[in-house]
């Protein structure tokens, strides 16, 4: 059997085939020697914890085993049993803080200790956010029930504040008092509906709509508030695009909402710019809790989905048409990002923080998707996109081929 001099004084006997299945993995695997010291590392572990070759040769284990639990070493304890599993966050020398599950066997005499990780960050991230699901679906709940019973003492006191509204003079204080009553119990409802339209969305009337249209629509709506701005209003659309089977209002409502946005972050002028064209790219993953009964699933089951990828089955590719709405605005911090869709998430004192979380709940009935992505001081992309359907809501299945625009990209 051939040996590889690993240390000076101590060898281990690696056959080829386990060479080529270490350097193959896709997890990390590490193996050290009696003296815990890493004797050899495959290039999957070595992109994990940042590292290079030279530096994880002869270091010692405990050093990249490093977790942020007081006393744990992992190093200690992988050669304290003769099998070890376990979800661990490590402290990595050059890839910050990374989940992982650690399984360990120990081997030979003296015993040398067989080390695999493999990364968790993905699992980790849809966990959060199916809670994150779980807990917005909870709160829409919450917030219907919330929202009908403001409603009715909220009539009350708006047709109470009409009947004095009309006893008082017009130069009377009183119905100044009055006038003000009235328009914070307008805008009290148009809160309470916009949080009824999260809680309890309505299912899309699909028809026969061009994209270019809506872009149309909105860019005539928005034309003179862009105009007092200084901002220039640009499209482009691509030649030949069918139409998609949307509902029309409330695409419209998602145009309205991203364009008040943007303008809303170029107070000094700019450009913003509607894009609309043909991208094929992998099916989103529909949230869970907005509506159980949609009118797809059962041809998402028929036809596969991203989830059922992970269970060896093929994703979905799905040719749609997409709006990117482009704004060279003050742009989005990056660690607001991540909140933009949270109900009642907002950077404006005037603001609900219901825009973009109905936005989102509109895209999803109609089986798309939106994404944002921004850099501050460039401005920001907002990526909608309308997956192509046949008339019975039946999805399209295409061949695999190259992802296009799922994600938001900078021009």
């Amino acid at each position: 059997m051939p040996t590889r001099t690993l240390r000076r004084t101590t060898e281990f006997p690696l056959e080829a085939g386990f060479r080529a299945l270490m350097d193959d993995a896709e997890s990390g695997v590490l193996l050290l020697d009696s003296d815990r010291r890493v004797a050899d590392a495959n290039p999957a572990a070595l992109k994990l914890l940042g590292i290079t070759r030279e530096r994880a040769r002869a270091a010692e284990a405990s050093t990249l085993l490093r977790t942020g639990v007081a006393g744990e070493d992992l190093a200690r304890d992988v050669f304290a049993a003769s099998r070890l599993e376990r979800e661990a966050v490590l402290h990595t020398p050059g890839a910050g803080d990374v989940p992982v599950l650690l399984a360990a066997t120990r081997i030979g005499r003296p015993p040398w200790a067989l080390v695999t990780l493999r990364d968790l960050t993905s699992t980790w991230r849809m966990q959060q956010e199916l809670r994150r699901h779980e807990r917005l679906a909870t709160l829409g709940q919450l917030s219907a029930g919330v929202a009908h019973e403001i409603r009715n003492p909220l009539a009350g006191i708006g047709t109470s504040a009409q009947v004095l509204l009309k006893r008082f003079d017009a130069g009377d204080d009183r119905a100044r008092f009055a006038q003000v009553i009235l328009d914070e119990v307008a805008r009290l409802d148009r809160i309470v509906t916009s949080l009824l339209q999260y809680a309890r969305p309505r299912q899309p009337e699909l028809k026969s709509v061009r994209l270019a249209d809506c872009v149309a629509r909105v860019v005539a709506l928005s034309r003179a508030n862009a105009e007092r701005q200084g901002v220039t209003l640009e499209s482009e659309v691509a030649a030949k695009l069918a139409p998609v089977y949307v509902d029309a209002d409330l695409v419209h409502q998602v145009l309205l909402n991203v364009t008040l946005n943007a303008l809303q972050a170029m107070p000094s002028g700019g450009t913003l710019r509607y894009e609309v064209r043909v991208v094929r790219g992998r099916r989103p993953p529909r949230g869970p809790g907005r509506r159980a009964a949609d009118r797809l699933e059962g041809a998402e089951r028929r036809n596969g989905d991203t989830a059922s990828a992970g269970r060896g089955r093929d994703p979905v590719w799905l040719e749609a048409q997409q709006v990117r709405v482009i704004d060279t605005g003050v742009g989005i911090p990056r660690g607001t990002l991540a909140k933009l869709f949270d109900p009642f998430f907002t950077t404006r004192p005037s603001g609900t923080g219901l825009g973009l979380s109905i936005s989102q709940t509109i895209m999803q009935e109609h089986g798309g998707s939106i994404a944002v992505d921004s850099k501050e001081g460039r401005g920001t992309t907002v990526l909608l996109n309308f997956p192509l359907e046949k008339r019975n809501g039946e999805r399209r299945q295409l061949d695999a081929g190259p992802v296009e625009g799922n994600v938001a990209r900078r021009r």
